[in-house]
């Protein structure tokens, strides 16, 4: 009999994204402490492959779209299997796994709410607000990855505070060389950008909450305002998703062909970013977007959207610059800023890996998350207030 708790990870897909890449990397840094598995109620790809422990049980419940009665029962049965000491649900895709938890006798719950999608980017749904409340009792404590999902909870929501705590995402900055500042040559991208081009480039799953569209309609604008660049002007869009015929459509429609990429999914992107020269997110809705760490560790310049998190991480004029959502015009002016400013752009770029490495490190969040879990099985009905009230870096911040 293994005798390291067994920790269940409940979440509706295992794909490529922000909020994967830190349950990936939570597996693998904490298998010596815990069994881990993974329970996906719809399926997953072969992002599983990046879970190295052998011993992770990754299961797949098939489940169709909208309610799936069967899946509660394939959810309880998996339950019953594995029998977790700790279950962490994530996002309102697997919210109501928490109470089938319960009934399947599993003694401790933490639901993890990482971000919105783009049918409540603003978290206003009364529905969802009811479910969050009314599953209250089962759940042992609420995780926000950012102060502003936090306050939500609590101010909005109306969980007790007590109730949530904040664990901000963490990265390896060590993965992540600073960008060269003058770039003769791309050794991935060169056929695309070659040398003489400035590259602006995104990382995020192409869906409606990310806002694509909106930053092709930056790029395009950005062109207007800059005739002179606009030829060596190139736009790269790493990520796969339902929207790319959308994305493709737009790009000709706009007479972008040859100037913007959708480069995919990747599997190198730490390697991609180093090509890029100014960092894009243009998103609707955010947690705490791990893509945003991830480009400043690469000592890019950020411009992105004030949404969530993000006025977390990025330090408006210090390591980029926030514009509204929605408002493509003031997303062109901004990167407008830097392209005609290189200066400025190794300055905020140098300044944002900076950041990332003193106040999202990997280690310090790893720290966290097994400091809620052990307090949690160990059955301590009140985590130590260094977790529950303490951001990554290890200084309270209340």
């Amino acid at each position: 009999m293994n005798g390291k708790p067994r920790i269940v990870h409940v979440l509706y897909r295992l794909d490529t994204g922000g909020m994967e890449q830190i349950i990936v990397a939570l597996i693998n840094q904490t298998s010596h402490r815990y069994r881990h598995a993974v329970i996906c109620l719809e399926g997953y790809t072969d992002f599983r492959k990046r879970i190295e422990a052998t011993d992770v049980t990754c299961v797949a419940l098939h489940k169709k779209p909208g309610k799936d009665w069967g899946c509660y029962l394939r959810l309880w049965r998996a339950l019953k299997n594995l029998k977790p000491d700790l279950v962490q649900t994530y996002n309102i895709g697997a919210l109501d796994a928490a109470a089938i938890a319960r009934l399947a006798g599993v003694r401790r719950i933490v639901h993890a709410e990482r971000g919105r999608d783009a049918a409540d980017p603003r978290g206003e749904s009364r529905k969802y607000h009811y479910l969050r409340r009314g599953l209250s009792p089962w759940i042992d404590r609420y995780l926000a990855v950012s102060r502003d999902l936090e306050n939500w909870l609590t101010e909005r929501v109306g969980i007790a505070p007590s109730k949530v705590i904040h664990i901000p995402n963490g990265i390896d900055v060590t993965r992540f060389a600073p960008a060269p500042r003058q770039k003769a040559a791309r050794p991935l991208l060169g056929a695309f950008a070659p040398p003489g081009t400035l590259l602006i480039g995104t990382v995020g799953r192409l869906d409606p909450v990310k806002d694509q569209l909106g930053l092709l309609s930056a790029f395009d604008r950005l062109g207007d305002l800059l005739p002179a660049e606009r030829d060596r002007l190139r736009l790269a869009i790493i990520g796969e998703g339902r929207q790319r015929p959308e994305l493709e459509t737009q790009i000709k429609r706009l007479g972008l062909t040859g100037r913007v990429s959708l480069l995919g999914n990747r599997s190198n992107v730490a390697a991609l970013l180093a090509e890029f020269d100014i960092f894009a997110l243009s998103s609707m809705a955010e947690g705490m977007p791990v893509t945003l760490l991830e480009a400043m560790a690469a000592g890019l310049p950020v411009v992105a959207t004030a949404v969530g998190g993000v006025g977390e991480v990025v330090l408006p004029g210090e390591t980029g610059r926030l514009v509204a959502a929605g408002d493509p015009h003031a997303f062109a002016e901004a990167l407008a800023g830097y392209v005609r400013d290189t200066v400025l752009r190794g300055r905020h770029g140098i300044a944002g890996r900076h950041r990332v490495e003193s106040q999202f490190s990997l280690s310090a969040m790893l720290s966290a998350y097994t400091t809620l879990y052990d307090g949690l099985l160990n059955g301590r009905g009140h985590l130590p207030q260094d977790v529950a009230d303490t951001s990554v870096t290890g200084r309270k911040v209340r």
